[in-house]
């Protein structure tokens, strides 16, 4: 059977009759004069007739005429028989050449690879910018004849592992010929098997749920790193190797039992991989998220608010999925470990809004990271970013009150459809006299009233004077954003306001009191973890640090103690509290969990602006019962003010 090459030759030979010297030859298939001899004499040996090339000074290389239709018919019959090394796995094999031994001869490999010396030196030149370029790496280094690795052994390894992750993306099948590639003459079919079934064994024995490409690059990472030990490259050793998560020491602890020796430096290094891997169960229920991921997420979702409007807060099935991603991203970015995304490119053209939306995420890193993460990790995150667009977003549902003029009621609907045709769902365009009929039917968030005075009592309206310009799209922009915050109020309220912490006290008390009852009702809750502890700490934190918010309310909570989960205590003071000459009649008792919550920083923003509200103040202070305590802060907090357009 030929190869490729071989193929080409005889191609070239039956197209030229006369003859075709070794020089041209050699120029045509890129090869060294020797390599082309070399060739002529594999083809010879496979006819059992005798030579079938034959060479003069005069002619070159030439078939005779009396073999030409015979060497036709064979050569139609075999087609382009095997494949020679592809051209863009050139370099790979170049590598895996110099691995073995951490030098070679430049002309030894070009015998192999069957290329002629400036061939050669071409194709590294090429490969050594293609690792620069994509892996930051110059381990490969050439000078005069010779290549030879110029990188310590835990570089080279990390640098190996990149290299087949990114490189086998979506193509499993690639793992085994990278390992034959880079470990050459050293790679055992039956072993890596053996090495993989044990590997297999540990994730399913512990229900360790983790992806193919995961699963392939952990049996390639640990084999590589035997192999390399027993061609005696070893990693440096390191006393004490600190590793992030059980799954991880219980694996390698699983390989020791197994009989696999790995050292400190070979653990280091594989630990710092296998930490960037999505393992479904390394997220406990306590959460091994990092609070710093928490804290990406959080300021992500503001930024997306702030400026596109979008509430990502409000699926929980959504926000804990990306949280999830963004931990392992950050895991990627930390340990070097990045991934490449295959349809990067069809994701900026298929899903551009959702791309724009996710380069926020670059600037969050860089403010805490001081670096830039890929334009492929962007790529993954637009991902989520679509999916919640097309899935999960709620769109609001506005209605508009028509204009006598049916060309203005167009350019209006138009302008609606192609500036918010991922924030509002036009339900309907109604006359100003039915609008109260279809209330009764329908759930309307937003009312756009065009050349009208009209302004509901009860849903946020915006009035269009004319026709919608720059200022119109902007106004329109921060009413979307008001109403979905208030939204958010709303949900935030039921959360952390339970109506069995929420006391009304007809008759005069003392702080004291107070603190002590709410806190006895968040014990009941179990959202703290004892009264007296909680309690003392409130009150030693008001004798130093008071926390009045203007003059009737207050939000004292904790210096140091810490809550099961988030609540807020409420007490309404019929007979004001008098306290450093101010009359208070509001009182939230704050238990905080020690993680972060954003959402809390978003509820002080509504309870200072309750504060400065003396009307809402009065609002609250008058309720009588917990469950309508929590109906007025919900009202409160959806108060919406007149946008004029």
């Amino acid at each position: 059977m030929l190869t490729r090459r071989q193929s080409r030759l005889l191609e070239m030979l039956l197209n030229n009759v006369q003859g075709v010297t070794g020089a041209k030859l050699a120029e045509y298939l890129e090869v060294s004069s020797r390599t082309v001899r070399n060739e002529v004499s594999a083809i010879n040996r496979i006819w059992e007739s005798g030579s079938v090339i034959k060479s003069s000074r005069q002619r070159g290389y030439f078939i005779e005429t009396a073999d030409m239709a015979s060497v036709k018919d064979y050569f139609l019959s075999e087609g382009h028989g095997r494949t020679e090394i592809a051209v863009s796995d050139r370099g790979w094999v170049i590598l895996g050449m110099v691995l073995k031994t951490g030098q070679a001869d430049i002309f030894d490999i070009g015998d192999k690879l069957a290329l002629s010396e400036p061939a050669m030196y071409k194709e590294i030149s090429r490969f050594q910018k293609k690792l620069m370029a994509e892996y930051q790496s110059g381990l490969l280094r050439m000078s005069g004849d010779k290549l030879w690795i110029d990188e310590d052994e835990a570089k080279l390894r990390q640098t190996l592992f990149r290299i087949i992750k990114n490189e086998t993306q979506n193509r499993v099948h690639n793992y085994s010929w990278f390992l034959r590639t880079f470990l050459y003459d050293d790679f055992d079919k039956e072993e890596y098997g053996w090495m993989e079934k044990l590997v297999k064994e540990y994730f399913d024995s512990r229900l360790i749920q983790i992806p193919d490409d995961g699963l392939y690059m952990a049996v390639s990472a640990v084999y590589i790193t035997i192999v390399r030990n027993y061609q005696n490259h070893s990693a440096p050793e390191t006393e004490k190797v600190e590793l992030a998560g059980k799954e991880l020491a219980g694996f390698f602890e699983y390989l020791k039992a197994q009989g696999i020796g790995l050292e400190s430096g070979d653990i280091r290094i594989l630990g710092g991989l296998l930490h960037g891997f999505k393992m479904i169960s390394d997220i406990s229920p306590e959460g091994r998220i990092s609070g710093l991921s928490v804290q990406i997420l959080e300021d992500f979702c503001h930024d997306v608010m702030e400026k596109y409007h979008f509430d990502l807060w409000q699926s929980k099935e959504f926000y804990d999925n990306i949280l999830i991603h963004i931990e392992y991203m950050m895991r990627r970015q930390e340990t070097g470990y990045e991934v490449k995304n295959p349809i990067l490119n069809d994701v900026k053209k298929q899903y551009p809004y959702a791309y724009e939306i996710s380069m926020l995420m670059a600037s969050i890193i860089y403010r805490y990271k001081n670096c830039y993460i890929q334009d492929d990790e962007i790529s993954f995150i637009a991902i989520f970013v679509e999916h919640f667009l097309e899935n999960v977003n709620q769109k609001l549902k506005a209605v508009i009150i028509s204009s006598t003029r049916f060309s203005v009621n167009s350019i209006v609907s138009s302008w609606m459809r192609t500036n918010f045709q991922n924030q509002i769902e036009v339900e309907a365009l109604l006359p100003k006299h039915n609008l109260e009929k279809y209330l009764e039917g329908h759930q309307v968030d937003l009312i756009i009233s065009i050349m009208d005075t009209y302004v509901h009592p009860s849903v946020a309206t915006f009035r269009m004077d004319g026709i919608p310009n720059q200022y119109t799209l902007t106004a329109v922009n921060a009413l979307i954003h008001k109403i979905r915050m208030n939204y958010r109020f709303r949900e935030m309220i039921k959360v952390y306001f339970n109506k069995e912490s929420i006391r009304i006290y007809r008759e005069k008390t003392v702080f004291e009191k107070v603190i002590l009852d709410l806190s006895e009702a968040l014990k009941q809750e179990d959202c703290i973890f004892d009264v007296r502890e909680f309690a003392e700490d409130v009150l030693q934190r008001e004798v130093n640090y008071p926390t009045f918010i203007g003059d009737w309310f207050m939000l004292p909570h904790p210096l140091v103690t810490f809550a099961k989960k988030t609540a807020i205590g409420a007490a309404v003071l019929k007979q004001p509290l008098r306290m450093q000459e101010k009359e208070i009649q509001l009182i939230f008792l704050l238990a905080m969990e020690r993680k972060q919550n954003e959402q809390l920083g978003v509820l002080f923003e509504l309870f200072r602006h309750i504060a400065g509200e003396r009307q809402a103040v009065r609002r609250l202070a008058a309720v009588e019962t917990a469950e309508e305590f929590a109906d007025v802060l919900i009202q409160i907090s959806g108060s919406l003010e007149l946008y004029k357009g």
